[in-house]
């Protein structure tokens, strides 16, 4: 998902989206209009377009098939651009806030964050405390907790899932090294960590053409 902020520059959550059954640039094309869907409707009361700033928008969805190396790639701008329905302006550029995947395994191969992107002003309580509202996170982790559905209700075969590509063999603090074939675990939920404003570099100003 690709979102344009306030600065003119890019934000991008991505996800994992296992089909036991090949892929088609149709079956891609539907699974990100699906995207697109879920954004606007969430759970049908928390909804990631509800909680987005007003001028942070979601300018594309993009998919690819990693199956093969060179897998078809696909652009949906099925109804877009989309601006969020917020507040009128976002917490300042480069801050942000992690939602957490789940999938009920301990470790970090079965875990994953999305950084939300346009995260509203109104979501935090204090500014200068850089603390989030519980209320926020909470409506997230709702409008959140409808995306493995629609991955489902939109292709049968599909499953959302954490991609886990690399590991470490000799246990924590050694070095991680590619697997030779990624693992991947259903996400069966979300949440999160803390209420802290997270940070990220790449979304500040000029800096967010990097990946």
């Amino acid at each position: 998902m690709e979102f344009t902020d306030v600065t003119g520059d890019q934000n991008i959550n991505t996800f994992w989206v296992k089909n036991t059954a090949a892929w088609t640039s149709t079956s891609i094309k539907t699974m990100l209009d699906a995207f697109i869907t879920w954004f606007g409707t969430g759970d049908g009361t928390h909804y990631y377009k509800l909680y987005m700033a007003t001028n942070c928008s979601l300018t594309a969805v993009t998919g690819r098939d990693f199956t093969t190396q060179h897998g078809l790639s696909v652009v949906s701008q099925t109804g877009l651009p989309l601006a969020g329905t917020g507040g009128a302006s976002a917490i300042a550029a480069g801050t942000t806030f992690a939602i957490t995947s789940r999938t009920g395994l301990a470790g970090k191969s079965y875990r994953g964050r999305t950084y939300l992107a346009g995260v509203e002003s109104a979501a935090l309580a204090t500014p200068d405390l850089g603390v989030l509202n519980s209320s926020f996170a909470d409506a997230m982790v709702a409008a959140f907790g409808a995306l493995p559905a629609a991955v489902a209700a939109a292709i049968a075969t599909c499953t959302l899932v954490v991609n886990s590509q690399y590991y470490q063999p000799g246990g924590p603090n050694t070095p991680s090294v590619p697997r030779a074939t990624a693992v991947q675990t259903p996400i069966t939920s979300f949440g999160y960590s803390d209420l802290f404003v997270d940070f990220q570099r790449r979304r500040a100003p000029g800096h967010a053409r990097h990946r």
